[in-house]
C-alpha cells in the first residue's frame, strides 16, 4: 500500500498587523497549491514583536526559514557574522537571478562575494507634474536640461513662484534630489566606489551634482523660501495646482487620488533630463528590507522555490503589484497585466526605460550611517539658504563618513565572486 508522502513545512515571518491578510498569504496559497508537497505558513506581527523576538528566534534554531530584514548599515551584519542567515550565491546562479535582481540592488545585499538576501520592496523617485499647467503654458515635458530650464522659466513667468516644490522644511525631501543628482554624475560605479572602496564624497563628480543643485536653488525653482515648506503643505499645493512640479516617489499617489478626486487624470511623471551633455539617466531604486532564509533550515530549496515563485513568475509579480509591493526586476510584462493606478504606472515604467542604464540609490540615507544623515540634511539645508558652498558640504559629507568608516559602522563591501 502507497503512502502520501511528507510534506515540506515553511515557516515565512512577515511584518504587517497579526491577523490581517496580506499579498504574501495569498501568495503562500496559490504556491501551496501548485506544489502539493509543500505547505507554506505565513506568520505576520508589528515591528515591535517580529524584532525583538526574530534573532533569539534564530539563534535557537526554532526561527522561520523564511524571513524579511533590514538591509541597510549594520543591520544583516550580526547575521551573517553568527551564521544566522544562509548563503544564496548558489541559489543565484542556479536560478539566475542576475535577469531579475539589478547589479545595484546585489551590491546592497551582498558581502564577502556572497549573496545574503533577495531584494524586497523597491522605492524609486521622479517627478511628478501637473500636465494641465504644462499644457496651459505650451510646455512638453522635457528631456534636455535647456529644455528643462526653459519650462521653469515658462512657468516663472506665467506666475508660479515656485515651479518645482521641494519642502526643505523636512529636510528628508531635499536628500531624494542630492541621492539622484550625486548618482546621475557619479553613476551607479562611483557610487559604489564611495560605499563600498575608497571613494570620497569630495570627488568631482559629488562637488558638481551639488553646484548644479545650488544653481537651482539660486535661480527661484524652488521657491523664494524652500525651507519654511514642510512635505504635507507642499503636497497639498501641489495636488491643488498651485505648485506644478514636485520630486517624489509613489508613496504619494493614494493620497493624490483621494486629494484631486477627478483631476488625477492631470498628473503623470517624468524622469529629470540629463543635467549636463552626454550624461546618462540612472533610475532611482532602493529597498526597504531583504528576504533571507534561516542558516539551519533544512527546507532553504523550498523556500528559494517560493521566492521564485513570488519574484520571478508573473503570477507572483502581478500580486505583489497589485498589492502595491514593487518587485525588484523588470516590471513591463507584470506593468500591463497590474491593477494599479496609472500614475504608478508612469513611475515605474519611467523607471523601466532606463534600467539598462544602471540603477543608483534612491535613498542614500537609508544605506549610510545615521551621523552622516545627519550631516547632509543640516547640509542640504544650508546649501539652499546660501551659507555653505557645495565644497564645504562635501567636505563635511566626507569628514563624517570617514568617522563611521573607520568605526566600521558602514555597510559592507557587496558584491558576488563569480562561479
Amino acid at each position: 500500500m502507497a503512502t502520501a508522502s511528507a510534506q515540506t513545512e515553511i515557516v515565512v515571518w512577515v511584518g504587517g498587523e497579526p491577523g490581517q491578510t496580506t499579498v504574501y498569504d495569498d501568495l503562500a496559497s496559490a504556491f501551496n497549491e501548485s506544489q502539493g508537497d509543500v505547505s507554506v505558513t505565513v506568520v505576520t506581527n508589528t515591528s515591535d514583536v517580529f524584532n525583538p523576538a526574530l534573532i533569539p528566534a534564530l539563534s535557537a534554531g526554532e526561527g522561520p526559514d523564511l524571513f524579511t530584514f533590514g538591509t541597510g548599515p549594520g543591520q544583516p551584519a550580526a547575521l551573517i557574522a553568527g551564521g544566522l542567515v544562509a548563503d544564496l550565491t548558489g541559489a543565484y546562479y542556479e536560478h539566475d537571478w542576475a535577469s531579475t535582481i539589478p547589479e545595484g540592488i546585489v551590491v546592497q545585499t551582498s558581502s564577502e562575494g556572497s549573496l545574503w538576501a533577495f531584494g524586497n520592496e523597491v522605492e524609486t523617485t521622479g517627478m511628478f507634474y501637473n500636465s494641465a499647467i504644462f499644457e496651459e503654458n505650451g510646455i512638453s515635458v522635457p528631456t534636455t536640461w535647456a529644455e528643462m530650464e526653459a519650462a521653469v522659466a515658462t512657468l516663472m513667468e506665467a506666475g508660479y513662484d515656485t515651479p518645482i516644490g521641494l519642502a526643505g522644511a523636512d529636510r528628508w525631501p531635499a536628500s531624494h534630489w542630492m541621492s539622484m543628482m550625486m548618482g546621475r554624475y557619479a553613476g551607479p560605479e562611483g557610487i559604489e566606489n564611495v560605499l563600498f572602496a575608497d571613494g570620497e564624497w569630495t570627488d568631482a563628480p559629488f562637488v558638481a551634482a551639488m553646484a548644479r543643485f545650488e544653481e537651482m536653488a539660486e535661480n527661484g525653482w524652488f521657491g523664494p523660501t524652500p525651507i519654511a515648506i514642510g512635505y504635507g503643505e507642499l503636497m497639498d499645493s501641489f495636488w491643488a495646482g498651485d505648485v506644478p512640479m514636485t520630486f517624489t516617489g509613489p508613496w504619494v499617489i493614494s493620497g493624490g487620488i483621494e486629494a484631486a478626486g477627478d483631476r488625477i487624470s492631470d498628473y503623470s511623471v517624468f524622469a529629470v533630463p540629463p543635467f549636463e551633455d552626454g550624461q546618462q539617466i540612472h533610475p532611482t531604486n532602493s529597498i526597504g528590507s531583504g528576504w533571507y532564509i534561516r542558516g539551519n533550515s533544512e527546507n532553504v530549496d523550498a523556500a528559494v522555490a517560493f521566492l521564485n515563485y513570488m519574484f520571478l513568475t508573473q503570477e507572483g509579480r502581478v500580486a505583489l503589484l497589485n498589492a502595491g509591493t514593487i518587485p525588484v526586476g523588470p516590471l513591463d510584462a507584470a506593468l500591463a497585466e497590474a491593477d494599479m493606478p496609472a500614475l504608478a504606472v508612469d513611475i515605474w515604467n519611467t523607471s523601466d526605460e532606463y534600467a539598462s542604464n544602471g540603477s543608483v540609490p534612491a535613498f542614500l540615507d537609508t544605506i549610510t550611517p545615521a551621523s552622516l544623515t545627519d550631516v547632509t540634511y543640516d547640509g542640504l539645508q544650508a546649501i539652499l539658504l546660501d551659507v555653505m558652498s557645495p565644497e564645504e558640504f562635501t567636505a563635511e559629507m566626507q569628514a563624517a563618513w570617514q568617522v563611521a568608516k573607520d568605526a566600521g559602522e558602514i555597510m559592507l563591501p557587496g558584491g558576488l565572486n563569480p562561479q
